[in-house]
């Protein structure tokens, strides 16, 4: 067996894929080369070619090597010819078969390793609801190992999981959230499921599926800017500025809920995303919401989120809120004072079980989410005139962070006064080198109540103006350069004492604050009592 047959014939109907009958072996004209012309101890033979998809692939023969094995060649042609035929046939049939179990091994193969290696979890079960695959992203994303669930019905191991109704009802879903309970941890998930048809009759399904907290992560790096303050994106050197930093520092690791509080324009959500890109969230995700910006019917959704038929209008399928989709990472609630009383209800849940409820959902969704929150309003007095929870503001009140205006660091305004311009100057492609001194002095004196927001929309706009090297005062906009003496310093206006003692107040309130520790400082540095100044306020009111 597998030997190199000798022969001419056999060489010959291989050449041409015809068949060669031979009925004097060593003196056929083909066999004149062979070492054995002439004394053959061959009979005869009949040779047929073998085919297999049209291509000769090997011959097949039958020898005689006697007298009588020759008569009954010579005799029997036609039979001969048929049985080899018939036995090329049935040869060629064994190769396609081999070929056909080869391919078959070999794609299935290449099928297991293309299933076993994509980062979506597959899991396919039988038309019994019986497991009978489960790749290695599936394996990791619930927890099971292979081995425990092949051969198990799906729905006993899984029952939250709807592939019994796609077997029954031959339908399939697609992008379903579902909570997956394994092994008494929930695991949610985002997937589609198939029915597998054969003849028209199911005979299984396939499940392939995401961790929804990686599906929401990566949406989140698609959609997010391109964000990367820190605290060294922070510019100035003031002592004031210094102590903020180094305290926020401190409160990034921590998972308490910091309170932000500052003057419009004092850089809050600066603060924030630097509190972020500290803390051991930061590979997660940051969202900020200005509670004030969005409409109060829209923000309940924008938070929570809502269920499919939440209400008119709602996305099939329903939609996850920022707190869902913030998983792991912070939120930002800007201006939350703005925030409507109903509102701070859910907000005050969320704080106190770190779960949410969507719209239209009564499922409880367990979350990880650190809340920074910010506002420019005084949340005490908004307690006391009962819109604002005096609850939610306590569990907001956890790590309060002072933002100081910036007529309290006025030694940070000539670098950002230089920042700025040379952040502008960039983008308009202007060879601007400063200010000159004039505008430096007006800038500096100038009480910026709109702090660090203000100086940057004023030197933009002064670039803007300007096509010299330097910034003079013409170039600033007409409210900063205006010439006007305030009432109580004028020495020819005689002012009643009680409007001085407002204006007193009121600027020792700006510098100050007015939280509780500031109005002590503010009482300390008007030389009275805190009830003294409790009771002026609520005359000035």
């Amino acid at each position: 067996m597998g030997d190199k047959v000798r022969g001419f014939i056999v060489s010959e109907v291989l050449k041409t894929s015809q068949p060669v009958y031979n009925y004097h072996p060593g003196m056929h004209d083909l066999c004149k080369p062979c070492s054995l012309w002439g004394q053959c101890p061959e009979r005869a033979d009949v040779s047929f070619p073998l085919l297999h998809q049209g291509v000769t692939v090997g011959v097949v023969s039958i020898t005689a090597f006697s007298q009588e094995q020759e008569t009954i060649l010579r005799q029997k042609p036609i039979i001969l010819s048929n049985y080899l035929g018939k036995m090329a046939d049935l040869i060629s049939n064994k190769i396609s078969s081999k070929l056909l179990m080869e391919q078959y091994f070999s794609l299935s193969q290449m099928l297991e390793i293309t299933i076993q290696s994509i980062h979506e979890g597959v899991l396919a079960v039988d038309k019994e609801g019986k497991c009978v695959e489960l790749n290695n992203s599936g394996s990791k994303i619930l927890g099971l190992t292979k081995e425990l669930i092949l051969g198990k019905v799906i729905h006993e191991i899984l029952p939250s999981l709807r592939l019994k109704n796609v077997l029954t009802k031959q339908k399939g879903f697609k992008d379903e959230e579902c909570w997956l309970e394994v092994n008494g941890k929930n695991v949610k998930v985002i997937g589609n499921a198939t029915p597998l048809l054969h003849e028209n009759s199911v005979v299984g399904a396939v499940y392939s599926f995401k961790d929804l907290e990686d599906v929401q992560r990566y949406a989140y790096h698609l959609t997010s800017e391109n964000d990367a303050s820190t605290f060294a994106s922070i510019i100035g050197i003031s002592e004031a500025l210094h102590a903020t930093i180094m305290r926020a520092k401190r409160i990034a690791s921590s998972k308490s809920t910091v309170l932000i509080l500052g003057e419009s324009g004092t850089g809050k959500e600066l603060f924030a995303r630097s509190i972020h890109a500290e803390s051991p969230r930061m590979k997660y995700a940051f969202r900020a919401i200005n509670c004030a910006a969005i409409p109060e019917h829209l923000l309940e959704s924008e938070l929570f989120g809502y269920n499919e038929g939440a209400f008119t209008g709602a996305i099939k399928k329903g939609k996850p809120g920022k707190f869902e989709m913030t998983n792991g990472g912070t939120i930002f609630l800007d201006e939350i004072g703005d925030m409507p009383l109903h509102l701070q209800v859910k907000l005050l849940r969320v704080l106190q079980e770190q779960t949410v409820e969507r719209i239209g959902g009564s499922d409880p969704i367990p979350i990880d989410v650190r809340i920074i929150a910010a506002t420019n309003k005084n949340l005490e007095q908004m307690v006391q005139q009962g819109t604002f929870r005096e609850d939610l503001y306590y569990r907001l009140h956890v790590i309060p962070l002072h933002i100081p205006p910036l007529r309290e660091r006025q030694e940070d305004i000539p670098i950002l006064m230089q920042y700025f311009v040379t952040h502008y100057a960039q983008i308009m492609d202007k060879q601007i080198r400063g200010f000159s001194k004039e505008t430096e002095r007006t800038l500096t004196e100038y009480n910026w109540p709109g702090n660090v927001r203000e100086l940057q929309n004023v030197v933009e706009y002064a670039v803007h103006m300007v096509d010299a090297p330097w910034i003079q005062p013409n170039h600033l906009p007409e409210r900063l350069t205006r010439t006007s003496i305030p009432p109580h310093l004028d020495k020819n206006v005689i002012l009643p004492l009680e409007q001085l003692e407002a204006e007193m107040i009121s600027k020792a309130l700006q510098k100050y604050g007015t939280s509780v520790e500031g109005k002590r400082m503010v009482a300390e540095a008007l030389g009275i009592n805190l009830a003294t100044l409790y009771r002026k306020l609520q005359k000035i009111k």
